[in-house]
């Protein structure tokens, strides 16, 4: 099409037809913009609505499991005389095909004293004559008492801190190491349950108790 040939009647009909193309496809835009909005407001009502419930069900299905575990334990205690940790408790079946695990999830804590005893291992450390072997127990020490991204001591790594104190037989190193250990104070971030099962094959199997656990 050669507009240069047109007249200015055909010229003023082309521009308008063109402009009214452009207003239909911007028209049909907009429209379905809006259907997709539309789309998205009934997916967030309809799955809410029923992940709510699912919510709701899965909060009362635990208080049910705690209060029932709670129960149990007192029971247990009551039989055998014991006294049970409150922090984890498991569960299985005669058979051994189920097992229900549950408690609280921990973080590492200490008080204040627990950098009295950290300058008092550190200061014995120093006080160690240059040989080999008080090399390779510094070097030891030292990367036990490495702290975490977060600046806090590992529980674990104290513990094997406390037994290389108990097997090198030094007083000084073994009574820092005991404060260290009872500037302990777990603190509880979350309750938690696990439960695994015995497949028909005998194959252990985790049973998934959150949708991201979910394939």
């Amino acid at each position: 099409m050669d507009i240069t040939k047109m007249t200015a009647a055909q010229r003023a009909e082309l521009k308008a037809q063109l402009e009214a193309e452009e207003r239909a496809e911007k028209q049909k835009r907009e429209e379905s913009i809006a259907a997709y909005k539309s789309s998205v407001d009934e997916f967030c009502r309809s799955k809410f609505s029923r992940l709510q419930a699912l919510s709701e069900e899965m909060r009362r299905l635990k208080e049910e499991v705690f209060g029932d575990a709670e129960t149990l334990i007192a029971l247990k205690d009551e039989l055998f005389r014991t006294k049970s940790d409150r922090h984890s408790n498991q569960f299985t079946t005669s058979d051994g095909k189920i097992t229900v695990a549950l408690g609280y999830r921990t973080n590492d804590g200490w008080d204040d004293t627990v950098n009295v005893g950290v300058d008092k291992v550190k200061t014995f450390i120093k006080s160690l004559a240059k040989d080999e072997d008080s090399a390779a127990l510094t070097e030891m020490v030292m990367n036990l008492l490495a702290k975490d991204r977060k600046g806090n001591l590992k529980a674990s790594r104290v513990l094997q801190l406390r037994e290389i104190a108990r097997k090198s037989g030094y007083p000084q190193l073994i009574e820092a190491t005991d404060i260290i250990q009872n500037a302990y104070r777990p603190v509880d971030t979350c309750q938690f349950i696990s439960v695994s099962y015995k497949d028909d094959k005998g194959v252990k199997q985790t049973l998934p108790l959150s949708l991201a656990a979910m394939e």
